[in-house]
């Protein structure tokens, strides 16, 4: 660009006509009046001005505003003025650099002479800054002081910004290994929390299931189903279960002629329906105690192969709060069984009153509807077989519930004579004959005994007369030769009566009459 100013410029490159020169100041140079000593006065500031570079350049600028170049000119002027400044940069840094590597060089000898022991005034070592032979100028010697204690003062500031950004890291590291120490333990106590949720939860289901299928309810008081526990105990007893064909339903149980053919026609129709898989009926034994129902109940569950549980609604009522959970868990539990379950409830009369008219717990109305809800449909796992000495007493949801009622009665004269001849060989004969013959049997006609004896024993029970036997046996051990006579016998025969008797007398004044006698015994 200096040819636009006029710098260095021939005297042939103007194009227009010079300006005029600024008039002569009078009193200026020419002026008889020198001053003192004849001095030349002060040149006018205007005699060494050139105006051709100014005309130069503002004839240059009118033609770059009206030529078609006019930007890449522009463009090509600065880009020379950003070579120049990089060439004047490129300098500096070449200075700076002497002058670090003399300063380095001056520190490094006062450090040599310190060390070796006394203050050595150091002379200043020759450097591209020295002027000549005589040292450093004054101008020089300061601007490398101040350029060598501005490069500390840099150093200085670096590291404390590096020692800050390592501080800074640290405790951002500390403080995201606290933060996942935190939430290790967070999780640590979670995945805790939870597997102790989990175990208990699972332990709970656990037994419950292994309480289902290996052990048997509170409420039930006997099982003819194998459980672990039983088989380990009396594995003999167990495979000889195992391996029993079925058992006659009436073996065992006396019965009248028309009551017979009832409820044989009940175990071979529940034998089919085991045996082709379909729903089980529910049955209501009822009658006077003693007359067999349980007995029948056992003999029909073996009978049709199915395994029999034996409840008792008296153990119903003092579980309380429990009698829910209980009764489900008795349901659970029959529905596990593979060969079928005959769930037999004596004394039902006992939980299952009416709710309308009798007074009954909370508790025990809450047990009454699990009873109702678990027994509302058939079901092809367990049948239903209620025993009961009130049948009147139940409540109507109950009696809704029964698909067939079957009367137990007392026996008669016929029954209670096989009732006598049974008992009496069970219990008197056997022993005499068989075993160890502990006990002995005195000379009498046997057949007329048991006769004259069930003619004695009108209105007795089954379980009576079985009882009335079990006494013969009792006073033949008792007695000092373990001889039973006919005399004794006899003696045991009037006690029987008296006792019944009795039995009757208590019975009335509770204003219940016994049921008219017609069958059978236990």
């Amino acid at each position: 660009m200096s040819w636009l100013f006029g710098i260095k410029g021939s005297k042939g490159e103007g194009t227009g006509p010079p300006l005029p020169l600024p008039p002569v100041q009078p009193g200026g140079e020419g002026s008889g009046d020198r001053g003192a000593g004849d001095r030349p006065g002060p040149k006018d500031k205007w005699s060494n001005f050139d105006p051709t570079g100014l005309e130069r350049a503002a004839k240059a600028a009118r033609e770059l505003e009206h030529s078609r170049h006019a930007k890449e000119a522009l463009s090509l002027a600065q880009m020379q003025e950003q070579t120049l400044q990089l060439e004047h940069q490129a300098k500096l840094k070449v200075g700076k650099g002497g002058l670090c590597g003399a300063a380095e060089r001056t520190r490094l000898e006062r450090t040599q002479a310190v060390d070796a022991g006394g203050y050595i005034a150091v002379q200043p070592l020759r450097s591209p800054l020295r002027g000549g032979r005589g040292g450093r100028r004054p101008d020089q010697a300061l601007a490398h002081s101040s350029w060598c204690v501005l490069q500390e003062y840099e150093a200085a500031v670096e590291q404390l910004k590096g020692d800050q950004i390592r501080m800074q890291a640290e405790e951002r590291r500390k403080t995201l290994s606290e933060e996942t120490r935190q939430h290790q333990a967070v999780a640590g106590l979670t995945l805790l929390a939870v597997g102790i949720y989990s175990a208990k939860n699972a332990t709970s289901v656990a037994g419950r299931y292994f309480e289902s299928r290996l052990g048997k309810p509170s409420l039930v008081r006997e099982t003819s189903r194998i459980t672990v526990l039983e088989a380990l105990r009396h594995p003999i007893q167990v495979s000889r279960r195992l391996l029993s064909k079925p058992q006659d339903a009436l073996e065992g149980v006396v019965l009248s002629p028309s009551l017979e053919a009832r409820v044989r026609d009940i175990a071979i129709a529940t034998r089919n329906t085991k045996k082709n898989r379909s729903l089980y009926r529910n049955v209501l034994m009822y009658g006077p105690p003693g007359t067999g129902k349980t007995l029948f109940a056992k003999k029909l569950a073996l009978h049709s192969g199915m395994d029999y549980a034996i409840m008792t609604g008296g153990d119903v009522a003092p579980m309380g709060r429990d009698g829910v959970t209980a009764m489900h868990k008795v349901f659970d539990w029959a529905s596990t069984s593979r060969r079928g379950l005959l769930l037999f409830v004596d004394e039902a009369d006992a939980f299952l009153r009416k709710r309308a008219t009798e007074k009954i717990s909370e508790d025990l109305r809450a047990t009454l509807n699990a009873f109702l809800h678990r027994t509302g449909q058939h079901s092809s796992k367990f049948m239903l077989v209620l025993a009961s000495n009130q049948p009147e007493q139940f409540d109507w949801a109950i009696n809704d519930r029964i698909d067939e009622m079957v009367s137990f009665e007392l026996p008669q004269r016929e029954e209670r004579e096989r009732l006598v001849r049974m008992y009496f060989d069970k219990y008197v004969l056997k022993p005499a004959t068989e075993g160890k013959q502990r006990l002995k049997l005195a000379q009498f006609d046997y057949g007329k005994k048991c006769s004259e004896i069930a003619q004695l024993t009108e209105g007795m029970s089954g379980r009576e007369i079985s009882q009335l036997a079990v006494a013969w046996q009792a006073m033949a051990y008792a007695s000092e030769d373990g001889v039973l006579t006919e005399a004794m016998m006899d003696a045991r025969v009037q006690d029987a009566i008296q006792q019944h008797r009795q039995k009757m007398q208590w019975l009335k004044a509770e204003g219940s009459q016994p049921l008219a006698p017609h069958t059978q015994a236990e």
